[in-house]
């Protein structure tokens, strides 16, 4: 009889012992499967990978738009901005300032010059042949830089919901929040002012136009 007892005290403690080995096992390998915090948004993207996304186009494009704004000032005589525009340019490259200064000068300027160029190309300007020139010069860069800029929006998502998910990457990409809910906008306006560009080269008979025209399609 004892030594049944024995047997069968030894059969439970196995059992337990099964069960809680099982389950440490099993807690140990959903922990390794788990996102580590600012690892992953709900997409399935890392931070990184979503910073990228979005910095490259970013970039690039607000490059390629503001090299456009700038010809366009001087088409326009408006030298003032023209000089605040190559300043920019020369701060965005420089890869030593941070980035997010270097992504909210971008931003600020683009949607500065926008307006500015949308209220000056709207009155009879830039119709000598010294203007005309600069305004060819302008097309390419406006084209690249607003196919660009029509990307913006899902990659700006993307990043600002992984942002959202990681407290400390709020904190460390402080500027980034604060763009990121306002590139629909920044979308929109360059469209328009894109748009406008393009038509104004065309009614100008400016070289190029009607190519640039081609490229945007019904964009």
């Amino acid at each position: 009889m004892i030594m049944k007892n024995n047997i069968f005290k030894t059969v439970v403690i196995l059992f337990f012992f099964t069960i809680s080995t099982f389950s440490n096992v099993s807690a140990i390998e959903l922990k390794k499967k788990l996102p580590k915090i600012g690892g992953s948004s709900g997409s399935g993207i890392s931070l990184d990978d979503a910073k990228t996304n979005f910095t490259k186009i970013f970039f690039e494009s607000a490059l390629d738009y503001m090299e456009a704004q700038f010809h366009l000032f001087n088409a326009l005589e408006m030298n003032d901005e023209a000089n605040k525009t190559r300043k920019s340019i020369d701060f965005v490259k420089d890869s030593k300032k941070k980035e997010g200064k270097r992504l909210t000068n971008a931003f600020n300027t683009v949607s500065d010059n926008s307006t500015a160029i949308e209220g000056a190309l709207t009155k009879e300007a830039a119709n000598s042949a010294e203007a005309k020139v600069h305004y060819a010069k302008a097309l390419p860069f406006a084209v690249k830089g607003l196919l660009g800029t029509v990307q913006l929006p899902p990659e700006a998502k993307s990043l600002l919901d992984t942002i959202k998910a990681d407290k400390m990457a709020a904190l460390k990409l402080g500027d980034f929040v604060k763009v990121l809910p306002k590139i629909p906008e920044y979308v929109k306006s360059a469209t328009t002012v894109g748009k406008l560009i393009t038509s104004g080269a065309k009614s100008r008979d400016v070289k190029g136009a009607d190519d640039a025209n081609k490229a945007l399609g019904d964009l």
